[in-house]
């Protein structure tokens, strides 16, 4: 069995659906000859957490825990403030959350300490964009560059894959190839510089155009999840990667089977899990509920709305304020971040899916992971997103209905649809997916792909220029 070593800041314990990429390569690889030596954060800091992926992992697959470092008394300081040490929760910065303005005002004035941390806290926040480059996780690039490199002289390493975000993983496996070459792929969730959530700081931007460039040339093998996000690579740097390959985000089989759904009689469910942030949000759909209901469309007794995951992020209320002002309280159930399997139960017992896909342009081009366990789960899909990858993946397979995530006349045809076809009992389940779409999407498959990539890369050290599939 030939070793990798698979750097990946987020990996279980750590929940969420950024895990599942490098969880289920972890899980599936040993099968096809590859065992995983995987470099992880230390997730003690971490809010999300799901120790029952855990179990998914084989007894062959083995996990270096390194914490990342932060400057003494920061951390305690950024708590007593209220908001979040740099790194602590993971994400992006339009993923965090404040929390400062509310932390000792409940009660009357807050005392001059309690305003002095509060202001040093929003300080921080600020400061971070111009000091943590490329992401607040490069905090973590100092120790984990020096246990990957106990781990080089440790174990007989076959081959190297950086799994990004956050881009530091890249740096890492840049860092660590530098005195020992080994055949390497670089792996990206998302775009890096050609992102939708840039900083919007030119000199920032530009250095971290350097970065990317090095490692896209350093590469043996540049991996993304969709062939939008390849073309815009090859676009920008298609003059020095050498090698560029598509292997999608997907759903694994396995996790489905013994899911007993999570049903609720007599009620026309739309269920939601995932995040919820600024250019991502639930209110015009609550609002395309709200004005259905009145127009007696829509019985409020029969309809019910589930969210799990990130409704809004610590120190924000825009989305429950959205509720409570279109007096939805009764029809909205926030269910905050659930364990895997039990998201899937309230997938699986959920009448109409719910996607929702970011606003900002150019979002079209991305798929959200949980469109593949919306695949899996079978259950018909309502997708807010603009037209893209994600768009025709619903159309292509019959998976729902797509509608734009800023048309509303359209969110309240669709609404308005599904809940007629459940009223008269004719909302089924999904047809069966074609071998065509677990060729492409379940995780087992992928798995067996990037073996075969990587047994090519370590049986022949210089592939051929960029090509991808």
């Amino acid at each position: 069995m030939r070793n990798l070593l698979l750097v990946a800041y987020f990996f279980p314990p750590v929940g969420g659906g950024g895990v599942q990429r490098a969880l289920k390569m972890a899980k599936y690889l040993p099968e096809f000859g590859w065992r995983p030596h995987v470099l992880a954060v230390d997730p003690v800091a971490h809010v999300s957490l799901d120790p029952s992926l855990l179990d998914q992992l084989p007894p062959e697959v083995v996990v270096h825990r390194v914490p990342e470092w932060v400057p003494p008394g920061l951390a305690k300081l950024v708590a007593r403030g209220g908001g979040v040490a740099p790194g602590g929760a993971g994400g992006a910065d339009r993923a965090k959350g404040g929390g400062s303005e509310a932390a000792g005002t409940r009660q009357g004035a807050p005392s001059l300490a309690a305003s002095l941390r509060a202001r040093a806290v929003q300080l921080l926040k600020t400061a971070r964009k111009y000091v943590l480059i490329p992401d607040d996780q490069i905090l973590w690039y100092i120790p984990a560059v020096r246990e990957g490199k106990k781990m080089l002289a440790r174990y007989p390493i076959d081959a190297v894959l950086s799994t990004a975000g956050p881009n530091t993983n890249h740096l890492v496996a840049l860092a660590l190839l530098r005195r020992r070459r080994l055949p390497w792929v670089a792996d990206f969730r998302d775009p890096w510089t050609q992102n939708m959530h840039r900083s919007g700081i030119r000199w920032r931007e530009a250095l971290e155009a350097r970065m990317e460039r090095r490692v896209m040339a350093t590469a043996d093998v540049v991996l993304t999840v969709t062939r939008s996000f390849a073309e815009g690579f090859r676009e920008k740097h298609g003059d020095v990667i050498q090698r560029l390959e598509v292997i999608h985000n997907g759903f694994d089989a396995a996790d489905y089977v013994g899911i007993e759904a999570d049903r609720v009689p007599g009620k026309c469910v739309f269920a939601y899990a995932g995040i919820f942030y600024k250019e991502r949000n639930p209110r015009l759909f609550l609002r395309a509920v709200r004005e259905l209901i009145d127009a007696g469309e829509i019985d409020r007794r029969d309809i019910l709305l589930r969210f799990a995951g990130v409704f809004d992020y610590p120190g924000y209320t825009d989305n429950a304020d959205a509720v409570a002002q279109l007096g939805l309280s009764d029809v909205v159930e926030v269910l905050g971040h659930l364990p895997h399997r039990r998201a899937l139960a309230l997938l699986k017992g959920a009448d109409v899916l719910l996607l929702v896909g970011d606003t900002a342009p150019g979002s079209g081009a991305y798929i959200p992971g949980k469109l593949f366990e919306y695949m899996a789960v079978q259950r018909p899909i309502l997708a807010l997103t603009l037209p893209g990858e994600a768009a025709s993946i619903v159309e292509r397979f019959r998976l729902g209905e797509v509608v734009r995530p800023d048309d509303l006349p359209g969110m309240k045809r669709a609404v308005a649809s599904f809940y007629r076809r459940w009223k008269a009992g004719q909302l089924q389940q999904s047809g069966v997916l074609p071998p065509e779409a677990y060729a492409l999407y379940e995780r087992r498959e992928q798995a067996r792909a990037l073996a075969a990539l990587l047994d090519e890369l370590t049986m022949q050290r210089k592939p051929a220029m960029a090509s991808f599939s």
